[in-house]
Order: C-alpha cells, then sequence, then structure tokens
C-alpha cells in the first residue's frame, strides 16, 4: 500500500488516481468531523465536498511539517466552522423560518417587537426598486461586504457605496411618509 507521501507526490504529478485514492482513504474522516460540526447529513457531504475541493487546490502547500491526516483534519475542521459560520448568519425570509428562530427565552412581547420590526424592515425594502433591494438585502441582512455584494452582482464597488446610500434616503423618506399617514 502507497504511504501518503507517495499518493500526494503522484498527484502533484498529475496522477488523477492517485487523487482518487487519497479521497477514498480519507473521505469517512473528513465526512464524520464535518458531521460532528454540522449535525446534518446534507450539510456533511457538502462540507465533505469543500474541504476536498479545497485539498485539491492546496495540495502543493503541504510540506509534511506534520502527518497528513493531521492536515486534512484542520482543513475539515476550518471548512466545517466556515459553514456552520455562514448558515447562521444567512438571514431566514419566510415568516415560519422567523417563528423558529425565535429564541425560547425571549418574552411574548419582545417576540412582537422583533416580528413588527422584521417585517417593517422588510416593507420597507420592498419599496425599494430592484437593485437596490439586492444590494439592502445583501449587506444588511446577510452582512456581505462591499466587495462581496459587488462580485455577487456584477457591479463595481462604487456602485455598491452609492446605491446602498441611496437606499437609505429612500427608506428614511418612506419611513416619514408612513409615519404622516393618518388612519381613520
Amino acid at each position: 500500500m502507497e504511504t501518503d507521501e507517495q499518493l500526494i507526490q503522484q498527484a502533484l504529478d498529475g496522477d488523477k488516481e492517485a487523487f482518487r485514492k487519497l479521497i477514498l482513504r480519507y473521505q469517512s474522516k473528513v465526512y464524520a468531523v464535518a458531521y460532528k460540526v454540522a449535525r446534518d447529513q446534507k450539510d456533511a457531504e457538502d462540507i465533505t465536498q469543500e474541504v476536498f475541493l479545497q485539498l485539491y487546490r492546496s495540495l502543493s502547500q503541504f510540506h509534511g511539517d506534520s502527518a497528513f491526516s493531521t492536515w486534512i483534519y484542520r482543513i475539515s475542521m476550518s471548512k466545517a466552522l466556515d459553514y456552520k459560520r455562514k448558515l447562521a448568519r444567512t438571514p431566514s425570509y419566510q415568516s415560519e423560518e422567523i417563528d423558529e428562530s425565535l429564541s425560547t427565552k425571549e418574552t411574548p412581547e419582545s417576540s412582537l417587537i422583533k416580528k413588527e420590526e422584521q417585517g417593517l424592515i422588510l416593507e420597507f425594502v420592498d419599496n425599494l426598486p430592484p437593485n437596490y433591494q439586492d444590494v439592502v438585502k445583501l449587506y444588511y441582512l446577510q452582512h456581505q461586504s462591499y466587495r462581496e455584494i459587488a462580485e455577487k452582482l456584477d457591479i463595481a464597488v462604487k456602485t455598491v457605496e452609492s446605491r446602498l446610500y441611496r437606499a437609505k434616503q429612500m427608506m428614511r423618506k418612506y419611513g416619514k411618509e408612513k409615519n404622516n399617514e393618518t388612519y381613520y
């Protein structure tokens, strides 16, 4: 049986079969780490795939300072934690999902206030033109940077800045108009 170091060198030399052997050798261990963090089969499968993609991209950076199994464990744990953080930042737009995400320690009043605030925010955003909605949702609800938004929407960073600025102005104006409405 070939050692990890032999398989790594063969994979670096372009032998795809050697890389496949590395995957088969470590697949269950990577999946176990991913599942331990994600606690979901599908998420663990996604994380495992991400780990091996990362491994393929950075295999040349492995210099043998530690065991290959240690290195791949670190990549696995890092990818799993990144994935979990990403899920935690992803907003839920559906009211059922918002209901599920509320803490059981919250009072009914604070839950109601939170729902009303979320509804008001989404109402304000829904009144924006679509290109402004996208930027606002990505920035405020998904906490993405200007650069990430620019790349995702294929626009310039300065365009992201100006759209956010204009969207804030539009939402302020809409809020003032809404507050001045009279109800009979």
